[in-house]
């Protein structure tokens, strides 16, 4: 019993020196990939959470995602079902099978240019679902990188004309307080 009351001790004084050291809890720009990859909109989330200002707002970007997800995914699905059509309806006058309304007007080799677009189409609606499933993950990579980005006032960069050995040039002066 004395043995766990002086753990128990030695923990709560521990603990109580120690508080000043605790550092605030980051994101991580890992996690908030992770999140990402897992839900879109996640790891915009984690870093507003774990941002060390509350100032901070990524709450906005969250409808923006999915708008955009949703969008692109719609535009993906008539683009297949456009082609899944056109692929149809070619197939059924190769086959003398009864031609839709839709399609009356065109001809077979109308039908392959029109397929053909309709296929770009959709690969095209394939990479935009995908860019932009990526772009919110690397979004929330970045966001968590720069949440323990040095912004004071101290850090500086001057920017002026010189001379050096008679050659006109510009000085950078970095600096670092």
């Amino acid at each position: 019993m004395k043995l766990i009351l002086s753990i128990i001790l030695s923990l709560f004084l521990f603990t109580s020196f120690c508080q000043d050291t605790i550092k605030p809890i980051l994101p991580s720009p890992k996690n908030a990939a992770f999140l990402s990859l897992i839900v879109p909109g996640a790891g915009q989330v984690y870093n507003q959470i774990y941002a060390p200002t509350k100032k901070y707002n990524a709450f906005w970007k969250v409808p923006l995602i999915y708008i955009s997800l949703v969008g692109s995914s719609s535009l993906l699905i008539d683009a297949i079902q456009k082609e899944k059509e056109l692929k149809q309806e070619y197939y059924n006058r190769k086959n003398n099978l009864p031609a839709s309304i839709k399609w009356i007007n065109y001809d077979s080799y109308n039908l392959v240019a029109l397929h053909e677009s309709a296929t770009r189409n959709r690969n095209l609606m394939f990479f935009l679902v995908g860019g932009i499933y990526l772009i919110q993950i690397i979004d929330a990579s970045v966001e968590a990188h720069f949440t323990h980005f040095d912004i004071s006032p101290n850090l500086s960069l001057n920017i002026s004309p010189t001379i050096i050995y008679r050659t006109a040039g510009i000085n950078l002066c970095f600096n670092f307080h």
